[in-house]
């Protein structure tokens, strides 16, 4: 069985704020990189219990998703605060986007399930657990295809955008070559030394 190296969309039928993830404590929280762009990821709630060291391309791609995450959820709180008030609202642009923030969520808590599954299987070896140069995070293959090329993750704008009938799109300009620390990275400090588009068919 290969690896998925994208996922279904969430059809959430209503605005659903109970979607969003509560205090995931340091799970998931990525350390700035070292000098060969290699980060610390936290696997667990509590700090320092599981780690990974990904490898420079799995440090680049865990790192723009995560930004996306935390983006999403920046906005997912604007939307929140017009809907209280009444002002300025636009329910389907908001079920839209709960939707996005609800799959970046699931892409990153499956890139974290698939770097156990990694680790399970021998192929990242620990501990001190060090993820190889040549292992890849397949599942985020298509995200950041899709995310480099400016397509929409959403399977409805992203056929509105190959027919044309969108304009433009973009998704936040991310620097692949170059570190920028994001909220994430606060309160995570590496403190131990080691010796994934839909393509148009």
């Amino acid at each position: 069985m290969s690896t998925p190296d994208d996922l279904p969309w969430p059809e959430l039928e209503n605005v659903s704020r109970g979607a969003t993830r509560g205090n995931q404590g340091q799970k998931g929280v990525l350390a700035q990189p070292d000098r060969d762009g290699r980060c610390l990821l936290q696997l667990r709630v509590q700090p320092g219990v599981l780690t990974v060291k990904l490898n420079q391309q799995s440090s680049k791609w865990y790192r723009i998703l995560d930004s996306e995450v935390n983006r999403a959820f920046k906005t997912t709180k604007t939307y929140w605060r017009k809907a209280r008030r009444r002002q300025d609202y636009d329910a389907q642009a908001d079920q839209d986007h709960m939707e996005l923030h609800e799959w970046l969520q699931q892409v990153k808590d499956k890139t974290m399930s698939q770097l156990e599954l990694l680790m399970q299987k021998g192929e990242t070896q620990g501990p001190l657990y060090v993820m190889p140069e040549d292992v890849k995070l397949i599942l985020l293959r298509k995200f950041i295809e899709r995310q480099a090329a400016g397509i929409p993750h959403d399977p409805q704008l992203r056929n509105s955008f190959i027919a044309g009938e969108l304009p433009s799109y973009s998704h936040r300009n991310h620097s692949m070559d170059s570190y920028s620390p994001e909220p994430s990275d606060q309160g995570f400090t590496e403190s131990v030394t080691f010796p994934f588009i839909r393509p148009t068919e």
